[in-house]
């Protein structure tokens, strides 16, 4: 009876491990594609911008060729003036004209109706011109904004699927086994913590063997605008060790690296905060987000959205890496990889 029942635990074991493998395999197809779905959408926003810029260009020239155009007025008064000089001089008064009044108030006025002669024909070239190179524009203007539409509609699909996919993730990580250690280190530290060294300290796992020949790479977990570089501390909430990133629009927040997160949560002035470390020696830090969401014991990979910011004026994101416990420049990291 002792050894079925042993069995029965067993198998039941064997089972459950075969699962936990199962959905942690799905887990990681899935985080996968939510990593190829936010590159395809920031690639799609790189191109928004662009044909957004194109568009404003071709607004201004539009603008310079309208001003041209009313410009026309000029010619037309230079071109009576011109109309004039031959309605209200007969041939044979021209002629006498010429034979007997070479004066030089005639020279100059012959200059000057050379010199309006000139202008004329140049204008009567650029204004015809100008209406031919606008309906060119207005034509090139009507694709762009078609191509316009259609990465915009693109854009709202791919960020439905992703948030889908987001979805997906959360509900069938909650099937698969993490490190309950992680869970209750995070849970103590968040109220004993004084500061960020001693929350870093308390959280982070065991000492792992770190491969010195695979170092990890490292991504900017944003795309937006840096207004506090490293060593600065421009921003009086922010710390000097990291840096800090201004967002135009709403966006996801991505990991910088791939790891394992030990903390997400709420930690004193920082507000949410996520640390993600590695089997290399980095820890990842970001703080400012609007929402989390991973939790710790939570893997990672680079690229995978795991929080999301807000642009409004007072949102920022602060992004601090450490190696092997020392404090680093990213963008060290960032630009040699």
């Amino acid at each position: 009876m002792k050894i079925l029942f042993f069995l029965i635990i067993i198998s039941f074991s064997f089972v459950r491990a075969a699962e936990t493998g199962s959905f942690k395999k799905k887990l990681d197809t899935l985080k996968k594609q939510t990593v190829i779905i936010h590159n395809d959408i920031i690639k799609n926003n790189e191109e928004l911008k662009k044909i957004k810029i194109d568009i404003e260009r071709n607004s201004q020239k539009q603008i310079i060729l309208k001003k041209k155009i009313k410009s026309g007025e000029d010619i037309g008064r230079r071109l009576m003036f011109l109309l004039q000089e031959k309605i209200y001089q007969s041939p044979a008064t021209k002629i006498i004209n010429s034979l007997f009044f070479q004066s030089e108030d005639f020279i100059t006025e012959q200059i000057v109706r050379e010199f309006f002669l000139k202008k004329v024909r140049f204008g009567v070239d650029e204004y015809l011109s100008s209406f031919k190179t606008i309906t060119e524009l207005n034509k090139e203007l009507d694709d762009k904004l078609i191509v316009y539409k259609k990465k915009k509609n693109n854009l709202s699909i791919k960020l439905t699927t992703l948030e889908k996919k987001i979805n997906e993730v959360a509900k069938l990580q909650k099937k698969v086994k993490v490190d309950v250690k992680l869970k209750v280190k995070e849970k103590r530290y968040k109220e004993q913590a004084k500061n960020l060294n001693e929350l870093v300290q308390g959280v982070k796992r065991k000492k792992i063997k770190k491969k010195l020949t695979n170092f990890s790479k490292v991504k900017f977990p944003v795309q937006g605008k840096i207004i506090s570089n490293f060593g600065e501390g421009k921003d009086v909430r922010k710390s000097k060790n990291g840096l800090v990133f201004k967002v135009i629009e709403d966006s996801f927040v991505t990991s910088p690296i791939n790891g394992m997160v030990v903390y997400a949560n709420q930690f004193r002035s920082y507000g949410n905060l996520v640390i993600i470390e590695n089997d290399q020696g980095y820890y990842c830090i970001l703080s400012g987000m609007k929402k989390i969401m991973i939790s710790s014991g939570n893997e990672v990979f680079i690229g995978e959205p795991i929080a999301k910011i807000s642009a409004e004026s007072n949102s920022q994101l602060y992004f601090e890496l450490r190696l092997n416990g020392k404090i680093i420049n990213p963008k060290s990291k960032v630009e040699i990889l």
